[in-house]
């Protein structure tokens, strides 16, 4: 597969995880809403199992298709089938835990190779915002606001 470069985020936030599962695993037309950095025109849903969904997301020009797996005790993977700039192969994957008290632990465990000149501009534009650690931080958070400022619901559908 190739030179895999891996980046690991660890979030804390008063968001419980069983509200962090149903958005991530949150299939319905309101999936761009939840997750902001997801162009609704680049979603596409072609199937959905028990705990699998195969789904293809995108923020123009980049779009990934993704095999999506999840537990019930907190645990999100999605695999790269196929993507403009990723190689197949690439997984980001969230662990949700509950914190002491209220809230939840979020650890993004994210393994990457980038392919083709949109990988290399990606790459760079990581490179310049902060580093991929800090832009799948910043990407999440948009997540969290989201959630905090919509008092749980996460589906419509």
């Amino acid at each position: 597969m190739g030179k895999q470069t891996v980046y690991d985020v660890d979030i804390t936030t008063s968001v419980p995880p069983e509200r962090l599962l149903a958005a991530a695993t949150d299939f319905s037309k309101r999936r761009p809403v939840l997750w902001p950095n997801i162009n609704r025109k680049l979603y596409r849903v072609f199937s959905i199992g028990d705990h699998t969904a195969d789904v293809e997301e995108g923020t123009a020009p980049v779009h990934h298709r993704y095999r999506y797996e999840w537990t019930d005790d907190g645990t999100v993977r999605a695999t790269t089938i196929e993507a403009s700039a990723m190689t197949t192969g690439s997984i980001w994957e969230l662990q949700l835990r509950p914190r002491p008290g209220s809230g939840s632990t979020v650890h993004i465990h994210v393994e990457m190779g980038f392919k083709g000149p949109m990988g290399a501009l990606g790459k760079l534009m990581m490179l310049f915002n902060g580093g991929g650690a800090a832009t799948y931080r910043r990407w999440f958070m948009k997540t969290l606001a989201v959630l905090e400022s919509t008092n749980g619901a996460t589906s419509s559908d």
